[in-house]
C-alpha cells in the first residue's frame, strides 16, 4: 500500500486531495490543527519532528503556507519575513527535511499559485516567495535525482472567488485543481512546475 503524507491536510485543498486517493494508499494527515500529527510550517524543529514520527512515505504533498497580501506601501519587515518563514522557507524545509523519508523515486509537490507567474497590486510579498519556491524546486530537481519534485501552480479557486464574493465561474473547482497533484505524484518530471487551470 502507498504512503502518502498531506501537510495542510485540513485546509479547502487539502481535504480535495485527500478524498481523491483510493483504498490503495494510506493517506497521512498532517496540519496545524490537527489532533493526530500537528505541524507549524514555519518551525523547522516542528517539520523535522513530523517527518520522525510519521516514518517512510512514498510522497509528500504540501497545501500549506502563507503569506501576507497587502499593497507595497503598507508592508512592514514582519509581513516579509512571516511569508520568508512560512511560505517560502517552510515549504523549501520539506524538501531539505521530507526527501530522506522518501521511498526512491518518491515524490513531493508543493503548492505556489498563479501570482508567482502573474502578479498584481498588493502581491509583492506572495509573488516573491511563491516564485522562490519555484527557482528552488528547478534548481533541487537537478540535484535530488532520486527523487521527484514538483509545484502545482493553482489559478483562482471556484470556492475561494465564492468566499470572496466574486465570480465564481472565473476560477477552477478545488477537486479539478486536486487532481493536478494526484497526477503530479504519478506522472510527473522532476522540476516541472504545474498549472492548474
Amino acid at each position: 500500500m502507498k504512503r502518502v503524507l498531506v501537510i495542510g491536510a485540513t485546509g479547502l485543498l487539502g481535504k480535495a486531495i485527500t478524498s481523491k486517493f483510493g483504498s490503495d494508499t494510506d493517506v497521512i494527515q498532517a496540519s496545524r490543527n490537527s489532533s493526530e500529527y500537528a505541524v507549524d510550517l514555519a518551525n523547522p524543529q516542528s517539520l523535522q519532528a513530523l517527518f520522525d514520527n510519521v516514518g517512510i512515505v512514498d510522497a509528500i504533498v504540501c497545501t500549506a503556507g502563507v503569506a501576507e497580501f497587502k499593497p507595497f506601501a503598507q508592508t512592514q519587515d514582519s509581513d516579509w519575513q512571516f511569508g520568508i518563514e512560512n511560505k517560502m522557507m517552510g515549504q523549501i524545509n520539506v524538501i531539505r527535511y521530507g526527501e530522506k523519508y522518501l521511498t526512491q523515486e518518491g515524490s513531493i509537490v508543493l503548492t505556489t499559485g498563479v501570482l508567482a507567474q502573474s502578479p498584481m497590486p498588493g502581491s509583492a510579498i506572495v509573488s516573491a516567495v511563491n516564485a522562490a519556491v519555484e527557482g528552488a524546486i528547478r534548481a533541487l530537481s537537478l540535484e535530488l535525482e532520486h527523487i521527484r519534485i514538483n509545484a502545482i501552480s493553482p489559478g483562482w479557486i471556484s470556492e475561494t472567488l465564492t468566499t470572496l464574493g466574486m465570480d465564481a465561474s472565473q476560477g477552477i473547482p478545488t477537486s479539478d485543481v486536486a487532481q493536478y497533484y494526484i497526477d503530479a505524484i504519478n506522472t510527473s518530471n522532476s522540476g516541472d512546475i504545474i498549472v492548474a487551470g
